[in-house]
């Protein structure tokens, strides 16, 4: 059936474009009222004053019929479109394609999850990492281990504007000021949350890459590392990389070469699966800008314990046995004494769910979603942080049973919804007030930051458009807020699926219809 409304879409536009020219024709004279102008205010919004509804709706016509013209481009010919775009205030839909059939979104799934996390938890919930020294100390000798005991905290990273590095330094001169030199084992303690590193529909071949980092309760430098390649200076010279963090947790394998300043790049940085190898393959240009590249690593709480481990040592302080997992520890302990002897707190969940948006984290948005169910449910796992989740949709007048959520961030192709769910979630945070602040805190800012920060500059819609990017092969979405002429807030959701043609002309598209949204006006 998707195959047939593919062939369909663009013939189903034009006709749509010359009803809604024979509806505009219709409006002048005040004899009809258009469909998408039809729709009674929701509870708690606000009606049109009569002497604006005639006007309202010759400018709602003009606006499906920019709309329409928009996506009967012949380059979206294989594509599907769906498109809501409803009044806050109002509760009308501007314009609506296609709205409820269920369309891949990817990163735009962030928004269930922040906007769920945002309202269930507060926006002022911080994550906690506590430091533990088991054992008594004798000589400035610890006993026991030192156990970092974690709690789904994905702000230890530069992505949040933390140096992680400073933060083990930190618990390093914790130690020392406590007199102690040495300890036996460092320990993390990741058990909050299962122990499952990738949510369902996750693609394999994406795994050794940053954006596709392991899911765990224990999170440092996003649990990837930063490769950077850096040209030598002429053709045949060796090529300088460099890690972030700079660690022994992996090995390098390197055969990339320098070539000619006038060649072309063909850099191969990856991960060999399950392990700990980065390769680094291919070519790069003599004089080249260098270029970075951030791999997954396997096991982030073993990444975790090894970095604070080498940290200690280079602090002075001994590390007699090893770094481990505390599930996979070689001693367990259970009746030896334990003391606090540091505590991280993590920034305030709006910062983390801004950078969650604005960033589009997936690892993030994942932990996020297991602290939902571990918090709601009691159980640290993707498939109850899903159900928290659908619960809110449910609430926010969604069927719930119609949308497929397979995770929180949208990487995976097993999740879908519809731009009017979409639509429908964001006119419920509108709603009230002080998530509707914090929401549109989190996301992108049309020419000023985020994903949109290169996008409608010197348009309408630059300061105007506020929204949630997402991408994958063939997927492009965005959904958010866009403040009109008027000063009238509308929820838009706009996503195309399928398509063949560059992302640029993707983007090209959704730019003309938010901008065009910007510049609307009941009054004409």
């Amino acid at each position: 059936m998707d195959s047939m409304i593919q062939k369909n879409d663009n013939a189903t536009i034009l006709l749509r474009h010359s009803i809604r020219l024979l509806l505009l024709l219709l409006a002048f004279a005040g004899h009809t009222r258009l469909a998408e102008s039809q729709h009674l205010p929701a509870p708690g919004t606000s009606r049109l004053q009569p002497q604006l509804q005639s006007e309202s709706r010759v400018a709602v016509a003009r606006l499906a019929r920019d709309i329409d013209e928009i996506l009967s481009d012949r380059n979206f010919s294989d594509a599907t479109w769906g498109v809501s775009v409803v009044s806050c205030q109002h509760g009308d839909h501007l314009y609506r394609y296609q709205d409820r059939r269920n369309r891949q979104m990817a990163s735009n799934i962030k928004l269930l999850t922040t906007i769920t996390a945002l309202n269930k938890l507060g926006s002022d919930f911080r994550f906690a990492t506590e430091v533990i020294a088991t054992g008594e100390v004798a000589n400035g000798v610890l006993q026991g281990d030192l156990v970092i005991r974690c709690s789904g905290d994905p702000s230890l990273s530069p992505s949040f504007g933390i140096n992680p590095q400073e933060v083990l330094q930190s618990w390093a001169r914790a130690l020392d000021s406590l007199g102690i030199r040495s300890v036996r084992h460092v320990l993390v303690d990741a058990s909050l949350f299962d122990t499952i590193p990738y949510a369902p529909g996750w693609a394999w071949d994406d795994e050794t890459f940053g954006f596709n980092a392991p899911i765990s309760g224990a999170a440092i430098y996003d649990n990837s590392i930063a490769v950077t390649i850096t040209p030598g200076k002429t053709a045949g010279k060796p090529v300088q990389i460099d890690l972030s963090p700079s660690t022994a947790y992996v090995t390098l394998r390197v055969t990339a070469q320098t070539t000619r300043s006038d060649s072309v790049a063909t850099l191969d940085i990856h991960r060999d699966r399950g392990s700990g190898v980065i390769v680094v393959a291919g070519n790069i240009a003599a004089g080249a800008e260098p270029y970075t590249e951030h791999i997954s690593i396997e096991q982030p709480p073993l990444f975790f314990a090894t970095l604070l481990r080498e940290e200690l040592e280079r602090s002075g302080i001994e590390v007699r046995g090893g770094a481990f997992d505390s599930d996979n520890s070689p001693i367990h302990d259970p009746q030896r004494t334990e003391r606090r002897v540091a505590l991280y707190l993590s920034p305030e969940l709006r910062q983390i769910a801004a950078a969650t948006n604005k960033q589009s984290l997936n690892l993030s948005a994942e932990m996020i979603l297991k602290t939902l169910g571990r918090q709601t449910a009691g159980v640290g796992t993707t498939s109850a942080g899903v159900e928290s989740v659908k619960r809110q949709l449910s609430k926010a007048g969604i069927d719930v049973e119609r949308l497929r959520m397979a995770d929180g961030s949208g990487l995976s192709r097993q999740t879908s919804i519809s731009t009017a769910d979409m639509t429908t979630l964001l006119r419920w945070a509108y709603a009230k007030p002080t998530l509707f602040r914090d929401v549109l805190s989190t996301l992108s800012v049309a020419g000023s930051d985020g994903t949109l920060a290169a996008r409608m500059v010197g348009t309408a819609a630059e300061g105007n458009v506020f929204g949630k990017t997402g991408y994958m092969g063939g997927v492009r979405a965005i959904s958010g807020y866009v403040r009109t002429r008027d000063g009238e807030w509308l929820a838009f959701s706009i996503a195309v699926n399928n398509y063949t043609v560059p992302t640029a002309v993707v983007n090209k598209a959704h730019d003309q219809i938010l901008t065009r949204l910007a510049n609307f006006s009941r009054k004409g």
